[in-house]
């Protein structure tokens, strides 16, 4: 596994209709860290991540995976060390069953058939979705879809995740999975989300963007508690830290 850094210097992104998404963005973040970043709809998280992916390129600034700029020439090479999954799981799964989905990209990199087999039956196993293979995915549930979307990714055996929005429109016992899941991978994770009891639970680390700026980074615990910093960027602290009794007793 590498213990490549993700380092983004400077990283100014702006769309045609003129709205700056990222604007001056600096972060470096080790291997095997587990980060979120949070802020208000519209601050900048999917376009950071959209960047680091490569589907987007910064107007300015440099992004880098350790050594590596993120580039349209380095693309092939960054793709294989990151692994992203979508906010909506229907735009990552396409195949006309889960087994497809998940081999599709180590078949895109043209690895024997043997090879594809052994990734995909790990990659499913991992995530608790060995049973869904022959399944076409528009006939799984939310959980289910977001589980299959993640082999997808792990199949490509990536240094880094990347999730945006992953408990999104999850019921409880599939969003309970999903973090379960997550603090079992020894991969450098990055997810944005807007459900901060699931960012207390999964990342050591919180950095807040606030109009395409990082306005703080540190320890997740003491930023998800600072009331006072998250009503200014248009958060609220998770209910575990509001008192509630109900979540502030759960295991």
């Amino acid at each position: 596994m590498s213990h490549h850094k993700v380092i983004l210097n400077n990283v100014c992104f702006t769309y045609p209709d003129g709205k700056n998404a990222l604007n001056g963005i600096n972060i470096e973040i080790h291997h095997g860290e587990s980060v979120a970043i949070i802020g208000a709809n519209g601050a900048g998280k999917s376009t950071l991540l959209l960047s680091l992916v490569g589907i987007l390129f910064p107007q300015k600034g440099e992004i880098r995976i350790g050594e590596m700029p993120v580039t349209k020439k380095t693309l092939n090479i960054v793709r294989q060390k990151i692994g992203f999954t979508f906010q909506n799981s229907d735009e990552q799964l396409f195949n006309s069953t889960v087994y497809e989905d998940v081999a599709f990209g180590p078949r895109n990199y043209k690895l024997p058939e043997d090879e594809v087999k052994k990734r995909v039956e790990k990659a499913l196993e991992i995530v608790g979705a060995s049973h869904l293979k022959d399944r076409p995915p528009y006939k799984l549930s939310g959980g289910e879809k977001r589980s299959v979307s993640i082999a997808s990714v792990l199949s490509m055996e990536p240094d880094i995740l990347l999730l945006d929005e992953p408990s999104s429109s999850l019921d409880p016992k599939a969003r309970r999975k999903l973090i379960n899941l997550l603090n079992q991978f020894k991969h450098t994770k990055i997810i944005t989300s807007h459900d901060l009891d699931m960012v207390l639970d999964v990342c050591e680390r919180t950095i807040v963007i606030g109009n395409g700026q990082v306005v703080a980074d540190g320890n997740t615990f003491e930023i998800l508690n600072n009331g006072e910093l998250l009503d200014k960027y248009g958060l609220e602290k998770p209910f575990v830290l509001q008192g509630c009794p109900i979540c502030s007793n759960k295991n």
